[in-house]
């Protein structure tokens, strides 16, 4: 009920002329103060209404009460002129509630001068207008604030939940390579997987349970999110630190083989220096060796010499081979790469790494998701208020 009653309040200050939707705290909302001609002349937002306490203070006049009171006054039509009693506005504004804001002289009312076909619109219907005016142009001011921020809203979005899927993945495989059995290994896995999302999601319900007066449940929240986070970052750091350990022990075993590489390469060398340097090519031998046999002259000396130099070719492709890949090892070139990886690999401490990345996952799906709840949520909640207004009257 007295939350009700508060938007109720604050329902009726929109339509009295006060613009409360432009603040940007959802606490304290502040608008350009009606109550004196000094007030609307300056033009500044010295009017604060605290909804916790749901009262009102102007910094620029110095009056003071409760939200009701500023609905009486400013209903009166009597306040924004200074000339109106200021002594008795002065006195029911500073300690005491407004009683005897409707004692005011009252303004007189508006004569209109019609012509022919023309009705008289009530009082009811002006005030209406007034504020449908208002409304369109508080609309219009706002668009492009609106389009901005939603757009940046989604991006910070996409970007938070990129981030998420980055730590989710790399809390399976650190939790996943935890156990040795297949069936615990993905259980774990996934738990990995679930703690990354609720690192992300928490921040989120914890804005929303404060904004809402539910301290209780915004701290309960608050504590679930850490308790994901940190388990997301350790997950984390964990692979990181694994992937690092695997390159370390190729890079030793790389160089405890550069000893045997070299040294297959110098008695490959040695066989290959074995081998007569006028020994034809393979492909020549065997189109030589193919024409012999198709003429039938395979009984003769020069085919079974094609032969045997037909074996010492293929050795030495073979030996050239070898020795190639073998060089390319050594250089970093080949298939096994570790040596050229170690000497660029940029040292990047595991744990700035996986806090980093927590922070993008958990505070930028947050910082995208609360800017959508104000931008949006806000909306909704004054259609309702207007449905219930326009019930009421």
């Amino acid at each position: 009920m007295v939350d009700d009653r508060r938007q109720f309040d604050l329902q009726r200050l929109r339509d009295l002329g006060l613009d409360l939707d432009s603040s940007q705290d959802e606490a304290e909302l502040k608008s350009i103060c009606r109550l004196t001609q000094d007030c609307i002349e300056s033009g500044d937002n010295s009017l604060t209404l605290n909804q916790r306490t749901e009262r009102f203070h102007c910094t620029n006049c110095g009056q003071s009460g409760s939200f009701r009171d500023l609905v009486r006054a400013l209903e009166s039509g009597d306040l924004a002129h200074e000339a109106q009693a200021p002594a008795v506005l002065d006195a029911e504004f500073s300690e005491a509630p407004i009683r005897a804001t409707h004692a005011v002289v009252r303004a007189e009312p508006k004569v209109m001068h019609l012509g022919e076909g023309q009705r008289v619109r009530s009082d009811k219907e002006m005030r209406l207008e007034e504020k449908q005016a208002r409304k369109a142009a508080r609309e219009g001011r706002h668009t492009g604030e609106r389009i901005i921020i939603t757009l940046l809203a989604l991006v910070f979005l996409g970007a938070g939940l990129a981030a998420a899927a980055l730590s989710g993945f790399a809390n399976y495989q650190a939790f996943s390579q935890s156990v040795a059995d297949p069936l615990q290994s993905g259980v774990w896995g996934w738990t990995g997987v679930i703690a990354a999302i609720i690192s992300f999601g928490g921040f989120t319900f914890f804005y929303w349970h404060t904004a809402n007066h539910r301290m209780k449940e915004g701290v309960r929240a608050l504590l679930f999110a850490l308790a994901g986070g940190g388990t997301s970052i350790v997950g984390t750091q964990m692979y990181i630190a694994a992937n690092n350990q695997a390159a370390e022990a190729e890079l030793v075993r790389a160089g405890s083989n550069r000893d045997v590489l070299q040294t297959q390469i110098a008695d490959w060398r040695r066989q290959l220096e074995g081998i007569p340097p006028e020994t034809r090519s393979v492909e020549g031998l065997e189109a030589y060796i193919e024409e012999v046999e198709r003429v039938g002259r395979t009984h003769q000396k020069p085919y079974r010499d094609a032969q045997n130099e037909l074996g010492l070719a293929r050795r030495r492709d073979d030996l050239l081979v070898r020795i190639e890949t073998a060089n390319a090892e050594l250089l970093g070139t080949g298939t096994g790469d570790i040596l050229v990886e170690a000497q660029t690999r940029t040292s990047i401490p595991g744990w700035f790494f996986a806090l980093m990345l927590e922070l993008f996952s958990s505070q930028g799906t947050s910082i995208g998701l609360v800017a959508l709840l104000i931008l949006y949520g806000r909306s909704r909640v004054n259609v309702g208020e207007e449905g219930v207004n326009q019930g009421i009257s």
